[in-house]
């Protein structure tokens, strides 16, 4: 079984805040790969850059992280590739309201679903509840 690791899962391993713990504590007890995709690892650069515009982390910390961020992508993540098809998927599941997803969503869920992953993690749970409607099972991690 392949888990593929919404992006907050990983801001909360890298970054200090009240979910860390839960992160960590699920992280240590995955029994299978985690998966990530270049698209992951764009939204946790946004993030840092917002965390350092908004003055809530300094400049030098955010790029410490992003390094160890970097080295644990290459050491223990398996990079999964986003190809067109996961763009055409994730439109089409945008078309659906019931879904209700925002785009970058949507194309985690793609990836995920076309990477043939068994199960999502994230604390998101508007996006759980996304990934639970396509068929993708939902580890759902709470504080």
């Amino acid at each position: 079984m392949v888990i593929y690791a919404d992006t907050n899962v990983l801001l909360s391993l890298f970054c200090p805040d009240s979910l860390s713990a839960a992160a960590a504590a699920w992280y240590e007890n995955a029994s299978e790969p985690v998966c990530i995709s270049p698209w992951t690892v764009m939204e946790f650069r946004s993030n840092m850059g917002l965390r350092v515009r908004k003055g809530l982390l300094p400049r030098g910390k955010s790029m410490a992280v992003m390094r160890q961020f970097d080295s644990a992508t290459i050491a223990n993540f398996h990079l999964l590739a986003p190809a067109h098809e996961h763009f055409i998927r994730a439109g089409e599941w945008l078309a659906k309201p019931e879904c209700a997803l925002r785009s970058a969503d949507a194309l985690h869920l793609a990836i995920a679903f076309g990477h043939g992953c068994k199960q999502f993690v994230s604390f998101d749970l508007a996006l759980g509840a996304a990934a639970k409607k396509l068929g993708l099972p939902v580890v759902g991690l709470k504080a």
